[in-house]
């Protein structure tokens, strides 16, 4: 009964495999994703990475989608109202003249977000977070000095991105050490969660497919971490420079 049962389960086990190999080999492919992050204003100064390099690298990446830094109501009406100009000058429309599908995948409440920049402002006059204001602030000033130096690939590398992320998380962490300022960091992460569920529900309408994610470099590190925690395929700039660049 013993072998029997033995041979059963071989049995069992080998057919198992024969139907994963067979379902790996009529699979298709993964989609993949590519955050990346633009500077704004910065661009203005950027020796590199300007504008017309931002819409380049659309050029260069040709993705199927593009997921844009803005509200999915100003695409459908036309105006655009809200797109960074990293993405509104040159990449948008140059997806736009390939026909490739554009989603607004950003979140705005307008009653939180004006208390949102009152809150801003009035932190960054408060004399109890001075101290890391200036910490913080000057965190800020060195990376804006590398960006205007820099290009695509080093401003988009890991490294660059941890940086960023212990620069916001530091912010956030003040935030919240101060009663009066923790909406800051509440609203931030919500509009950031936002913003990855919105990436998750066009990834299902578009499967399988190369996913570009156009967003502030502010969003850059949360989205990466939040999208691969929830299984997506997150490229780094030396992947997406293997398997996208033409």
């Amino acid at each position: 009964m013993f072998r029997v049962r033995g041979f059963l389960v071989a049995g069992l086990a080998s057919a198992l495999a024969s139907a994963c190999m067979a379902n790996r080999a009529v699979r298709p492919p993964v989609a993949s994703v590519f955050v990346i992050g633009g500077i704004h204003q910065a661009h203005e100064q950027a020796k590199k990475y300007t504008y017309e390099r931002m819409g380049e690298l659309g050029d260069h990446l040709r993705p199927d989608v593009l997921l844009v830094e803005a509200e999915q109501k100003f695409l459908d009406d036309g105006s655009d109202s809200g797109m960074p100009r990293d993405f509104a000058t040159f990449m948008v429309p140059s997806a736009r003249r390939r026909g490739v599908p554009i989603v607004g995948i950003d979140w705005w409440d307008e009653e939180k977000g004006r208390r949102w920049e009152e809150l801003q402002q009035q932190a960054f006059s408060d004399p109890e977070l001075a101290v890391d204001a200036a910490l913080i602030g000057g965190m800020f000033q060195l990376l804006d000095a590398y960006f205007v130096e820099s290009d695509f690939e080093e401003i988009n590398a890991a490294e660059i991105t941890a940086l960023w992320e212990a620069k916001s998380e530091l912010k956030y962490a003040v935030y919240r050490r101060h009663p009066a300022y923790r909406f800051l960091a509440a609203f931030e992460r919500e509009r950031n969660d936002h913003m990855a569920d919105n990436i998750l529900a066009a990834l299902a309408h578009h499967p399988d497919k190369r996913a570009l994610v156009a967003v502030g470099i502010d969003h850059k590190y949360y989205l990466e971490r939040e999208l691969r925690r929830r299984g997506v395929r997150v490229l780094t700039v030396a992947e997406v420079m293997a398997e996208w660049w033409r």
